[in-house]
């Protein structure tokens, strides 16, 4: 990662903050704190920051609706925080765009080792022979971190971003869902697997009908493949 990383705490509770903050400094990131929605959406509009910290259970504007409303702007990754831990919370917040979720309570060195996952992820320079994959119309730029198809700029999240680089690099192979897992998460993701079929279901949406020279496919009780039309 190239030069100062600065990351957005956002959780009504002072001492979340002062735990997860003590170990964002001890790896040299920067930050800042803010303790409800509204105060998020604020900062965003003339700040950059490489990631947000986003507690769901905010007074006044909840952590779900404020990921809504920054997916409609930003890719910015982010990572939620719940006290709840049923598996359909789990998948709300991948749903909706968030890039990882931690149930409370957590060991804020587990947040910030997940933090420097998704930036590892999201900020490695690939040499220029490597940093740009083609797949019919898409085009993907890893050290750019974004992806064009048919020339146009698409609005992908961190998240589909590693999926279609993970499909495209293992294009006409059958990946299963827990490889799709423990690749694109990063880790031993302790959710369900249909996390993967949400964040698919959500990617598809956004991908042009026709003429893109690939389809992602479900291979019944298998995953899902990348399948190219030659």
């Amino acid at each position: 990662m190239q030069g100062k990383v600065n990351i957005l705490i956002c959780d009504d509770n002072i001492a979340v903050h002062e735990s997860i903050s003590a170990y964002l400094q001890a790896e040299n990131m920067e930050y800042e704190s803010v303790y409800n929605g509204e105060e998020v959406l604020y900062k965003l509009e003339d700040q950059h920051f490489d990631l947000i910290i986003l507690d769901i259970m905010l007074p006044g504007l909840f952590g779900t609706e404020v990921c809504r409303k920054i997916r409609l702007t930003s890719n910015v990754p982010i990572i939620m925080l719940s006290a709840k831990g049923e598996e359909t919370d789990r998948i709300l917040g991948l749903e909706i765009g968030a890039d990882d979720y931690i149930t409370k309570p957590f060991s804020p060195r587990e947040v910030v080792t997940r933090v420097k996952t998704i930036l590892k992820r999201t900020h490695y320079t690939f040499p220029s022979e490597d940093a740009i994959l083609t797949l019919g119309e898409m085009k993907i730029d890893r050290n750019a971190f974004n992806i064009k198809i048919n020339g146009s700029q698409m609005e992908f999240t961190p998240k589909e971003i590693e999926l279609l680089i993970y499909f495209t690099i293992n294009k006409n192979k059958v990946l299963s869902r827990e490889q799709i897992l423990n690749k694109v998460w990063g880790y031993d993701y302790f959710g369900d697997t249909r996390a993967v079929d949400n964040l698919i279901k959500r990617m598809r949406k956004k991908l042009p009908e026709k003429n893109l020279g690939f389809e992602i496919k479900s291979v019944y009780g298998m995953g899902y493949k990348m399948e190219t039309s030659t």
